[in-house]
């Protein structure tokens, strides 16, 4: 086993990304031309704390009633 394994290979032996390439854009590869107006309806339908699993039977357990049917 080689002491150099994780290093880095020597500056003449490093490729252009490594060593010469300019970085990229940043700018990623979603070209979505309505993003603004997809998610501010994705935000629309969206609940401030959504309803539980349980919570219609629970309701329902614990309602007032005033005299059993």
């Amino acid at each position: 086993m080689s002491d150099r394994a994780a290093e880095s290979p020597p500056p003449e032996e490093q490729s252009g990304k490594q060593l010469n390439d300019t970085p990229g854009t940043g700018k990623g590869i979603d070209d979505s031309t309505n993003k603004k107006e997809n998610n501010q309806s994705v935000l629309d339908n969206l609940t401030s704390n959504p309803k539980g699993p349980l919570e219609d039977e629970v309701t329902k357990k614990f309602a007032k009633t005033t005299k059993p049917e």
